[in-house]
C-alpha cells in the first residue's frame, strides 16, 4: 500500500526534504543537505539517497505515493537572467508597442520578430496571419533557438493566430513553444509577451530539472506522480510544469504557507518563514493565501503571473550584524557565514579566536575569514584579472581577512567576489548570539562567545574583566537579539498594516524598543491575526515578537522543514476563465479558447458560458489524471445603470475553479 508522500524544498542554503504519513500528515522523518545552486538536482539527488541508505529500511520505495517538488529554479533563472537562447514572434504589435516593452533587454534585437496578424478586442480577425514571414525567419535561422515564444494582440479574445504559428514552428523545430494565451488570460498584451518569452527561455532548465529528479526516482524504484509547486501555493504535475515553468517563481515562500496552513489548522493568520538569508512574510485568508492580483515582479519585469502576496526581507539568522563604537546594533542585510559554523567546520579557527580576542589591537575584522564558495564554478563567471588573480590567493580552508583587507583595492575586489558568489566571508550573526544565550547548539558554543568578545572589546561592550566576561557577552547577544526582534517586528506591522511605516516616527521608535512608553504615554500595536512562524530561527525570535504585537505566536513542531511539508501537501488548484463581451451593443459574443460565438440573447450567451467553464475544469482535471472535480463558480457582470435583468449587458466573466487536496 502506498501510505507515504514525499516532499522537497531547495532553499536558498539547504535542501529539506522530508516524508509524509499519507493519512495522518504527520512528519516521519525528515533530512537537510547543503543545496547545490549550480546544479540544483545534485543536492536533491543527495537527500533522497539519504531516504533510502543501503541496509536500512526507513520507508519503501513502494510505499511512496507523490513526489512534490519547490524549487528555486525558475527565481534564480529570472533574476539571474540565465536562460536559453529565445526567439520571440509578436503577432499585430507595432514598433512603438515592442520600443515601450524593453524585450530587447531579455533577448537581443533581431530575436524579435513582428509579424502582421491578430484580432480586434472583440475577437475578430483584425488582419490575416503573415504565415510567409515567419516560416521565412524559420528558414533562416535553423537550429539557432531552443525556444519559442508567441504572443498575438487580443489572443485571450481569440487564440486562433497563436496556435497556427505554433503549429507552424513546430513543422521547423522540435524545440519549447510557449503560446501567451495558454499562459494567462490577461489582456494586456505586451506583459503577456514578456510573460511567454521569460516563460520559454526558462524551459529548458525546467525540463533538465525535471528529467534528472525523475531518473533519480526511477533508479530508487520509485513509481510516484512528481508534482511542481506553483507560485500561488497550488502543485501541479511535473508534465504541466515543464510548458509553464514560469509559474513556479516563489514556489519556495507559497510552499512554506501552504506548511504552515498544514501543520496548524488555521485558516486566517500572519505567516513569517525566517531562514539563513531572508525572512518572507505574507497573510492567509480562508486557508490560501492572499494572491498579488497585478501578477508578480520579476527582476524588475512586471509579469501576467498570479504569485502570492509575498513580502521579503533581507533578515535572517545569517545576516551580519554590526556594532559599531557608541552606536545600536545594524542587522545588514548581507548574508555572512556565522563564525559559529565557521568554526564548527575548521574546528583549528577556535584556538585562532581564542588568541585574537586576548590581543588588544587588530580586533576590527578579526573575525572575519574567508573560503571558497563550495559549490561556485569560478570557469563559469565573468571576471577582471584583477579578481581572477586575488581569487587564487583563497582556498576551501578559512584565510583571514586582515590579510588582505590592508589595501583599499583588495577591499574592493573581495567586495566583488562576495556578490558573485564566489567567495564566502565569516561574520557576527543572530545564530552567534543564539549560540551564546543557549537557543542554538548545532555549532560552535565555544567560537560563538570568543566572536562575541572580539566584536565587543572593539567596541565597548565587553571589558577586558575576565570575571564579567559572560555576563557581558550574554548581554551583548541580547542586544543583537533584541535588534533581529525590532525588525521582525517592524517588518510584521508592515504587512499587517500593507502600509509602508517610518522608521524614524518617535511613536514607532518607542513601540519597537520595547519599552512602550513616550513620556506619559503607552505605545502599542496589536494584530488581529495569530502569527505562524517557521523556519530555523523561528524559535529564537517569534515569541518575543507574537508578545510586541499581542497576539498568539505558533511555531510548529516541524518548522525547520515548513517548505517541504508544505511541497508534500499537496493541494492541486485548476481555474478556467470565460468571458462575454457586448461590441458596441451589436449581440453578444463568447469567447473561449479560440472559438468566438454570437448570440442576441444575454441569457443564452450565459448559459453557454457557464457550461464551457465548467468543461474546461473537467477537461484540465482529466488532462492532469485527477478524479471528478468539485466545481465553484464566480461571475462579474458589467451592465448599464437602470436596465433590467441582462437586458443592459456589456460584459461578463466567468470564472471557473477546483480545489483538489491530496491528503
Amino acid at each position: 500500500m502506498k501510505n507515504y508522500r514525499i516532499g522537497i524544498d531547495t532553499g536558498g542554503t539547504y535542501t529539506d526534504v522530508v516524508v509524509l504519513d499519507s493519512s495522518s500528515g504527520e512528519v516521519i522523518f525528515s533530512v537537510k543537505e547543503l543545496t547545490t545552486h549550480g546544479q540544483l538536482e545534485h543536492g536533491i539527488i543527495a537527500a533522497l539517497n539519504r531516504l533510502f541508505p543501503k541496509g536500512k529500511k526507513r520507508v519503501r520505495p513502494a510505499e511512496i505515493s507523490l513526489v512534490s517538488l519547490s524549487s528555486t529554479l525558475a527565481t534564480n533563472a529570472v533574476v539571474e537572467g540565465k536562460g536559453a537562447p529565445t526567439a520571440v514572434f509578436l503577432i499585430g504589435f507595432t514598433g512603438d508597442m515592442v520600443a515601450r516593452m524593453r524585450l530587447d533587454s531579455l533577448v537581443p534585437p533581431d530575436s524579435i520578430v513582428r509579424i502582421s496578424g491578430g484580432h480586434r478586442y472583440d475577437g475578430r480577425e483584425r488582419e490575416p496571419l503573415d504565415v510567409d514571414t515567419l516560416r521565412q525567419f524559420l528558414e533562416d535561422h535553423a537550429g539557432i533557438y531552443q525556444a519559442f515564444s508567441v504572443t498575438a494582440q487580443y489572443s485571450v479574445r481569440n487564440s486562433e493566430h497563436e496556435l497556427k504559428a505554433q503549429s507552424v514552428i513546430r513543422e521547423y523545430s522540435g524545440r519549447h513553444i510557449t503560446v501567451s494565451s495558454s499562459l494567462t488570460e490577461d489582456l494586456n498584451s505586451p506583459r503577456r509577451a514578456l510573460t511567454a518569452t521569460l516563460n520559454a527561455a526558462i524551459q529548458p532548465l525546467m525540463h533538465s530539472l525535471v528529467r534528472a529528479v525523475e531518473a533519480a526516482m526511477r533508479k530508487m524504484k520509485i513509481e510516484a506522480p512528481l508534482m511542481i509547486v506553483r507560485g500561488d501555493g497550488s502543485i501541479i504535475p511535473a508534465p504541466n510544469a515543464l510548458d509553464r515553468p514560469i509559474e513556479t517563481m516563489g514556489s519556495g515562500p507559497a510552499a512554506s504557507v501552504i506548511g504552515a496552513n498544514t501543520m496548524t489548522g488555521l485558516s486566517n493568520f500572519l505567516i513569517s518563514d525566517i531562514g539563513g538569508t531572508t525572512t518572507d512574510m505574507a497573510i492567509v485568508r480562508q486557508g490560501w493565501p492572499v494572491v498579488e492580483p497585478r501578477g508578480s515582479l520579476m527582476a524588475g519585469y512586471r509579469t501576467s503571473v498570479k504569485t502570492i502576496r509575498i513580502h521579503s526581507h533581507g533578515l535572517g539568522g545569517d545576516s551580519e550584524c554590526v556594532d559599531e563604537c557608541g552606536k545600536e546594533v545594524e542587522v545588514r542585510i548581507n548574508r555572512v557565514v556565522p563564525v559559529s559554523l565557521m568554526a564548527h567546520r575548521f574546528p583549528e579557527l577556535i584556538e585562532v579566536l581564542q588568541k585574537r580576542s586576548r590581543e588588544n589591537f587588530g580586533l576590527y575584522g578579526a573575525l572575519q575569514y574567508i573560503v571558497l564558495a563550495g559549490d561556485s564554478k569560478p570557469e563559469e563567471v565573468p571576471m577582471t584579472s584583477d579578481e581572477a588573480e586575488l581569487l587564487k590567493r583563497f582556498s576551501p580552508e578559512p584565510v583571514a581577512y586582515d590579510d588582505f583587507s590592508g589595501r583599499a583595492r583588495n577591499r574592493m575586489i573581495i567586495g566583488r567576489l562576495l556578490r558573485k558568489g564566489l567567495i564566502q566571508i565569516s561574520g557576527l550573526t543572530l545564530s552567534d548570539a543564539a549560540h551564546v544565550l543557549g537557543l542554538q547548539d548545532n555549532w560552535s558554543r565555544e567560537a560563538a562567545c570568543h566572536a562575541l568578545t572580539i566584536s565587543g572589546r572593539w567596541n565597548g561592550r565587553v571589558s577586558w574583566n575576565d570575571k564579567t566576561r559572560e555576563q557581558e557577552i550574554r548581554g551583548y547577544a541580547k542586544k543583537i537579539l533584541d535588534a533581529v526582534i525590532a525588525k521582525s517586528t517592524y517588518l510584521a506591522l508592515e504587512t499587517l498594516s500593507r502600509q509602508k511605516l517610518e522608521k524614524d516616527s518617535s511613536l514607532l521608535e518607542t513601540f519597537l524598543d520595547g519599552n512602550g512608553m513616550l513620556e506619559d504615554l503607552s505605545v502599542e500595536f496589536r494584530s488581529v491575526l495569530p502569527i505562524v512562524a517557521v523556519g530555523g530561527p523561528a524559535d529564537t525570535v517569534y515569541p518575543e515578537v507574537g508578545h510586541r504585537l499581542k497576539t498568539k505566536t505558533i511555531i510548529p513542531e516541524n518548522h525547520a522543514v515548513a517548505n517541504a511539508i508544505g511541497a508534500a501537501s499537496g493541494m492541486v488548484r485548476i481555474t478556467a476563465m470565460v468571458e462575454i463581451t457586448n461590441p458596441e451593443s451589436n449581440g453578444f459574443i463568447l469567447h473561449v479558447g479560440n472559438q468566438v460565438t454570437d448570440f442576441t440573447n444575454p441569457d443564452e450567451a450565459l448559459k453557454e458560458a457557464r457550461k464551457a467553464a465548467r468543461t474546461l475544469i473537467q477537461q484540465k482535471s482529466r488532462a492532469m489524471g485527477l478524479k471528478k472535480p468539485e466545481i465553484q463558480i464566480e461571475e462579474k457582470f458589467i451592465r448599464v445603470p437602470g436596465t433590467k435583468d441582462n437586458e443592459g449587458l456589456v460584459s461578463a466573466v466567468i470564472r471557473a475553479s477546483s480545489i483538489v487536496k491530496l491528503i
